[in-house]
């Protein structure tokens, strides 16, 4: 299952912001509706495009969630 995470802007460019992917920066496209984010706000990630600006709170609870269900089912060995 895919979905898209909440990142923080470190950046912003035209056409594309610089996003903090787990301690690193990346450049991701920026969406039509993101024309007007600053560096310092969330916006949502998939597959290589910011989709969407999300409060800080909100990206704090998104985030926490996927941490929790993370130690829910911890990787094996092998990855999977």
């Amino acid at each position: 299952m895919c979905q898209g995470i909440p990142r923080p802007v470190l950046a912003v460019a035209p056409g594309r912001l610089r996003v903090d992917i787990d301690g690193r920066p990346t450049w991701v496209a920026a969406g039509g509706a993101l024309r007007d984010v600053t560096a310092g706000e969330h916006v949502v990630v998939y597959a290589g495009v910011a989709l969407d600006r999300v409060s800080p709170e909100e990206a704090s609870e998104q985030l926490r969630f996927l941490r929790e269900l993370e130690e829910l089912f911890p990787a094996t060995e092998d990855g999977a």
